[in-house]
């Protein structure tokens, strides 16, 4: 899982999960202190060692990539400091600068921007992890590495480190043969295991059937033609909103749902109401969901621990509650029948063939064919952190977005707010900005037919609640 995400990167195709905080300055205080930062992060980084290791191709391509120690690491090369004191038009700029440039693969995978001053008494922290180093949760974990829990924390002290040193190439190809068969012989174990416990190995089985049919079903049936999916640049942008979490969980009492069915139900709104704007058909959309595959043990991990679930979003839906109840029964139909279980399976399945299949599984997981967008609800701390004494105000996570498609929306439930962040090639969907006001215009729509208990009227674009010149749309404020 980790390697694919190096494989399906290219010049166009950016393959880092990131985010983009604002970060409220203490009273009486100018800037963030970036020296502060800096050391917090530098005390902390012995708890994630991937930070200090970068990617080393394994010669005659004899296994995957492997991890190593960077004995070239310098601190100074991932944290960087934009002097100056910056708008909110320049800390867009430098924004989408940043997350436009992808991550030197001769380097550890991760880089973090301060910026310690942005009118009205705010700093900005911009951060990218590649998807091989962390999934959206482990970014998450991760970030504790930078953020504190409470405003007056201790600075932690560095620990020492020497880097270990990396194997010459005939070693390193040697390691990788017997990884491949340390990995074969546990599969194998697993297969005899489960021949000692047949109503297992009939479970599993029929598990696989099932995945194996639905991942069979969309991929002979591709994903709808759309908009969203042409062929892109490298150019990036950020369209955030920020909703009050207490606003979305009436919502989800209300309606005796998830918190995820209301974001997919405001996300199917949203893109109907972009759509329309744009004189397209609004048309049922496939889009991919990552599903969050840990053990449950509350462990903190690097690498990916996730899966793939694909659902039909129904933007061609003109009720608000139409919406709602198709995602319900979408994502129901998806746990009940034992897509998710299967996928992991299969998933860990593929690590165990040949290069040219990993390959080509690599690139047809993340093809337009097989989807036209990806929806990530990544549930983040519901206390707020801290930054050199700064309260954080806010976290977008960023989604990366793979060739031939031009939009993914990533979600974060951080302290008392979900923050919303539209990630676009602004050059493919020209326009994008108005996805903002279209969310907010979603989840109106939502609370204007919860409140009634039935959908509104056929045609009707205004709930009686709907006032769009109350909305505020929340562009790094």
């Amino acid at each position: 899982m980790d390697s694919s995400f190096l494989r399906v990167e290219s010049e166009n195709a950016h393959m880092h999960v990131g985010w983009f905080s604002i970060v409220e300055l203490p009273e009486g205080v100018e800037a963030l202190d970036t020296a502060e930062m800096a050391a917090r992060i530098a005390g902390r980084l012995h708890l994630s060692p991937r930070f200090r290791q970068r990617v080393v191709p394994v010669p005659l391509a004899a296994g995957e990539p492997v991890w190593r120690d960077d004995p070239s690491f310098q601190l100074a090369n991932h944290v960087r400091v934009l002097p100056g004191r910056l708008d909110d038009a320049g800390v867009r700029r430098a924004t989408d600068s940043f997350f436009t440039r992808p991550l030197r693969r001769d380097r550890p995978l991760w880089e973090i921007v301060l910026v310690p001053q942005v009118v009205g008494g705010r700093a900005a922290v911009l951060g990218k992890i590649h998807h091989a180093m962390a999934d959206g949760i482990a970014a998450v974990e991760i970030g504790m590495l930078l953020f504190d829990l409470s405003p007056d924390a201790d600075v932690p002290a560095p620990s020492e480190w020497t880097p270990s040193r990396t194997e010459g190439s005939a070693r390193l190809a040697l390691s990788a043969v017997a990884d491949t068969a340390l990995e074969q012989f546990r599969a194998t174990r697993k297969m005899v295991e489960l021949g000692r416990s047949p109503a297992r190995t009939i479970r599993v089985a029929d598990t696989l059937r099932r995945a194996a049919l639905s991942l069979a079903e969309d991929t002979l049936h591709r994903a709808p033609e759309s908009y969203l999916n042409p062929e892109i640049g490298p150019g990036r942008t950020l369209v955030t909103h920020r909703f009050e979490l207490e606003r979305l969980l009436r919502l989800k009492e209300r309606k005796q749902v998830k918190l995820n069915d209301i974001v997919l139900a405001a996300a199917a709104g949203a893109l109907r109401r972009f759509a329309r704007e744009r004189g397209e058909e609004p048309i049922d959309l496939r889009v991919m969901v990552p599903v969050n595959v840990r053990p449950g043990d509350g462990e903190a991990s690097t690498g990916n621990k996730i899966t793939f679930g694909f659902i039909e979003l129904p933007i061609s839906s003109s009720r608000p509650g139409e919406r709602l109840d198709r995602v319900v029964a979408a994502m129901g139909a998806l746990k009940a029948d034992g897509r998710i279980e299967g996928s992991a399976l299969l998933l860990t399945g593929l690590g165990l063939c040949p290069e040219p299949i990993k390959d080509r599984a690599a690139r047809l997981a993340a093809s337009p064919r097989l989807y036209n967008l990806t929806v990530s609800n990544i549930p983040g701390p519901r206390v707020p952190l801290y930054a050199a004494g700064g309260r954080v105000q806010s976290i977008y996570p960023v989604i990366p977005i793979p060739d031939r498609h031009a939009l993914s929306i990533g979600v974060m439930t951080y302290d008392s707010g979900a923050h919303f962040c539209c990630y676009a090639d602004p050059r493919a969907l020209p326009g994008v900005e108005r996805l903002a006001v279209a969310l907010e215009d979603a989840v109106a729509e939502l609370e204007s037919g919860s409140a009634r208990k039935r959908s509104p009227r056929p045609g009707s674009r205004r709930g009686p609640n709907h006032r769009r010149d109350l909305y505020l749309v929340e562009q790094f404020a």
